[in-house]
């Protein structure tokens, strides 16, 4: 066995759909914790004297992207964890 490398390939590279999708995840999931840190400094800080609109706009816009994190994230681990190894999801929406 000296001298002899084995490697594991996959059947289908996945670096550009899933690689960049783990990418575009993790820098949402950081702007997330900023918006959250911006929103959390505007409702202690700076809104008293702000109207309800603008408020619940401030807070409509934390919950839509909650969301869209949420869904997201499911959407990985759908892909990547449930179906881990089944190439044919790869190609479909989750839902």
């Amino acid at each position: 066995m000296s001298g002899v490398i084995l490697t594991r390939a996959s059947l289908i590279p996945l670096d550009n759909s899933l690689g960049a999708w783990l990418i575009g995840l993790v820098v949402s999931s950081v702007i997330f914790g900023v918006t959250c840190l911006q929103v959390y400094l505007y409702f202690t800080r700076h809104c008293a004297r702000d109207p309800v609109f603008l408020k619940t706009y401030v807070a409509l816009l934390l919950a839509l992207d909650t969301f869209n994190l949420a869904l997201v994230s499911h959407a990985f681990y759908f892909l990547t964890v449930t179906n881990f190894g089944d190439y044919l999801e790869l190609g479909t929406a989750p839902w």
